[in-house]
């Protein structure tokens, strides 16, 4: 009798063990689902930070691009009225009576150079250049390492930028009449070409 009693409780603990060891099987279950789905939420958020990211660089970038061309543009037109200014002083110094710079005649075509640039000094033309080459290059700096959907607009703006510092070369004229004309034509004419190309690569 005493024995038969004994075995029902042994029964219940047995049961009773299993029921927990079936418990704890299913509270880990639970628990790694529970942290797995963690796992994916975050690796969800961080995809979506950094699809957010790219898009914001990608929004900037655009906007340096366009900065940058619109900086290639003013600088273009500034160094076109101070070459122009150049040779238009050397053709009246060289083919009519001399030209007037600043309320002062010259005859001489490379006292007549001298003045221009003296007044271009004076009423700030060359610094303002100066300062716009010095700024369009720190746009240059920030089109580094470009997005992968901007590598041909980069291709271009570098272009682009290359044929703005070839110009800005022929601030200081040098040679013959002839030559300089000649050679800050083809100059303006490659510029404006890559501009062109850039402006149409960015819009």
């Amino acid at each position: 009798m005493s024995n038969s009693m004994d075995i029902v409780p042994q029964e219940d603990r047995e049961k009773a063990a299993k029921k927990r060891k079936v418990m704890l099987v299913v509270a880990a279950f639970l628990l790694i689902i529970a942290a797995l789905s963690s796992i994916g939420a975050y690796n969800n958020h961080q995809e979506r930070v950094a699809a957010e990211q790219k898009k914001k660089a990608e929004k900037q970038y655009k906007k340096n691009l366009s900065s940058a061309y619109d900086q290639m543009v003013a600088a273009g037109a500034q160094m076109e009225d101070i070459i122009n200014g150049y040779t238009d002083v050397w053709h009246s110094a060289v083919w009519n009576d001399g030209v007037t710079i600043d309320g002062a005649h010259y005859t001489d075509f490379n006292e007549a150079l001298a003045a221009k640039r003296t007044s271009y000094d004076t009423n700030g033309d060359l610094a303002i250049l100066d300062a716009s080459m010095v700024s369009l290059g720190h746009t240059m700096d920030k089109l580094k390492d470009p997005p992968s959907k901007y590598e041909d607009e980069y291709e271009a703006a570098l272009s682009a930028y290359a044929s703005v510092k070839d110009m800005n070369n022929y601030v200081e004229p040098s040679g013959s009449l002839q030559t300089y004309s000649t050679a800050t034509s083809q100059q303006d004419n490659e510029m404006g070409s890559e501009l062109n190309n850039f402006e149409v690569r960015i819009k």
